[in-house]
């Protein structure tokens, strides 16, 4: 698992006071200015972007911003505002950590630490032993909560359990060689002897030393046991967990005849009326009127609309270029491999970041077709 903190190169002294912070927490941290291509977000990756001025303006910004899109799609994006700077379109209305006063950093910092520690026990399966009830189960849940932190073992606390074991086979060794050393060795019996007066001159009652020994060297056997044992299952994890999770994933929805428009709502007076004519002539539309949160549109209605359409429609206009939902809808049109129409309703210039799904795409200009012939323009340019 690996945190991504991508950044504008301004804001680097920013981002590595965060990367501290999270690797603290035992999460593996890479620093992403969008200079260098890394290897895209995997599922049990977290992307963490820093918003600032500095960021608009990066030459790397349209690479960190669509990773940031990739990231966002598979809910395992974070946002941090470091400043009043406004975030790219798509991004804008996501929910985001305010640390724009430098004062509380280090507190949002350890906040920004919680929500990704948050996105990877959303990612890890349940163990099968925490789904039953009663004692066993909450003690089980107790020894994971000690020994995992995000699914890794804790070996600071390990190593702590080791220390007594180790402790009294050094003793025990000692006490063995001093009496194999003159002229008469001893045996097993005088080793006990011993290890009783070592703990009597500790504080120990007479016979209880043996036991404390015994009982520090079978811990530290089971810690060794346990660790070896859950390094052996994180080896295997990604073949187990794709043998596991395969059956369980949803199957893509049907393809149908269904054209997705995406559009700016305040555009609804002009787009509307040439989706009903274009839909009396037997062309199958589906269309938002009601408005989709931010954080329900990836994985609610709209991308199953999107994954289930031919083709989708984008009506293009100032307000459209400036919407974060017909960005999004746009980015999972091209992730998803859906034929892209530009349809422009009004003269307007789509800045780069659009560009980029448009490019090699005919678009069609509606604005420049006489308002009764717009219905069928749009049906001709479907196909």
């Amino acid at each position: 698992m690996t945190v991504y903190l991508a950044h504008a190169p301004a804001d680097r002294d920013a981002a590595e006071a965060l990367e501290k912070v999270i690797e603290r927490r035992g999460q593996f941290v890479e620093l992403d200015d969008g200079q260098v291509a890394l290897r895209p977000i995997q599922a049990s990756d977290v992307f963490v972007l820093l918003v600032s001025q500095a960021l608009l303006f990066a030459t790397a910004r349209l690479r960190l911003e669509q990773r940031a899109l990739d990231a966002w799609a598979d809910g395992r994006l974070i946002l941090v505002k470091l400043d009043n700077g406004i975030a790219p379109v798509g991004l804008r209305d996501l929910p985001a950590i305010d640390a724009s006063f430098e004062a509380q950093r280090e507190f949002k910092w350890n906040e920004v630490a919680d929500a990704i520690r948050e996105k990877v026990r959303a990612s890890l399966p349940e163990p099968p032993e925490s789904r039953g009830g009663g004692v066993a189960g909450r003690v089980q849940s107790k020894i994971r909560t000690e020994f995992d932190d995000d699914g890794r073992p804790n070996w600071w606390l390990r190593l702590a359990l080791l220390v007594p074991g180790v402790w009294a086979l050094v003793v025990s060794g000692a006490i063995w060689l001093a009496n194999r050393i003159g002229p008469t060795p001893g045996g097993l019996r005088e080793l006990r002897q011993g290890v009783d007066a070592y703990g009597v001159r500790n504080g120990l009652p007479q016979g209880a030393t043996e036991w404390v020994f015994v009982g520090a060297v079978v811990l530290m056997l089971l810690v060794i046991v346990t660790s070896i044992a859950k390094l052996s299952k994180r080896r295997a994890a990604p073949s187990e967990a794709s043998e596991v999770e395969a059956p369980a994933s949803a199957p893509p929805p049907a393809q149908t005849d269904t054209v997705f428009v995406s559009y700016a709502r305040a555009n609804q007076s002009d787009v509307l009326p040439v989706i009903d004519g274009a839909a009396k002539a037997g062309r199958k539309f589906w269309l938002d009127q009601n408005g989709v949160n931010a954080g329900d549109g990836w994985a609610g209605e709209i991308v199953r609309a999107i994954r289930a359409a031919r083709g989708v429609v984008v009506m293009c206009s100032k307000a459209a270029f400036e919407s974060d939902h017909v960005k999004r809808e746009i980015y999972l049109a091209d992730r998803y491999a859906k034929k892209l129409v530009p349809v422009f309703i009004e003269q307007a210039e789509p800045p780069e970041d659009f560009e980029y799904f448009f490019a090699g795409v005919q678009a069609l200009k509606l604005f420049e077709t006489p308002e009764a012939e717009r219905p069928e323009a749009l049906v001709r340019v479907l196909g």
